[in-house]
């Protein structure tokens, strides 16, 4: 649907016309929808991590079905989760071998949806958030390509040589500390 045109005097006799054209557009709903301003609290390469982030990680936590443990584990705080995801993320980037299925994703964001007893408690996160459910599944998208990534180039070969869980946790976090070693992560302080 085109928005209605709103013609301004004022604004036609200054050149302003395509100016009030968009505001007008805006206003009238032609904008899909507000981006979030957020705090920034760390630069990992040409990625960001926002308090937003931070909170969509510890409102997750106990809900999102982490395939992964050494992604997920407890002992690490969630900025480092965080922090340990986008560097991933840099690393497997766009590479057709950690895509997901789109079936995939929504069997994931189902089991997600299933750790809320009430279906109404799940809306009510989502709308706390500010997230619609398709923004829930880029999100998971972007964590299955994180877990993908992982599994292949550290859970695979430590299972391949007969290792268990904490095996795997072990070389993960060896081998995440050397790629975040490679990564410049910036954490940018709270000003006073």
């Amino acid at each position: 649907m085109r928005p209605k045109t709103i013609s301004c005097p004022a604004c036609r006799r200054r050149g302003d016309g395509a100016v009030f054209a968009l505001l007008a557009a805006l206003l009238a709903g032609g904008a899909a929808r507000a981006e979030r301003i957020d705090r920034v609290l760390a630069v990992v390469g040409d990625r960001v991590v926002t308090a937003w982030d931070l909170r969509l990680e510890q409102a997750l936590e106990g809900h999102d079905p982490c395939p992964e443990a050494p992604l997920c584990d407890p002992e690490r705080s969630p900025l480092d989760r965080l922090i340990d995801r986008a560097v991933i993320r840099g690393l497997a980037e766009d590479t057709s071998t950690y895509r997901p299925h789109p079936e995939d994703v929504q069997a994931r964001l189902a089991a997600l949806r299933e750790t809320w007893a009430d279906p109404a408690d799940y809306h009510a996160a989502l709308r706390g958030l500010g997230l619609s459910e398709e923004d829930l599944a880029g999100l998971l998208y972007s964590r299955v390509v994180a877990e993908r990534y992982v599994e292949r180039q550290v859970g695979l070969p430590v299972m391949a040589a007969g290792g268990d869980e904490a095996a795997y946790a072990a070389r993960y976090r060896g081998w995440i500390e050397e790629r975040r070693a490679a990564v410049r992560v910036r954490l940018v302080e709270p000003e006073p």
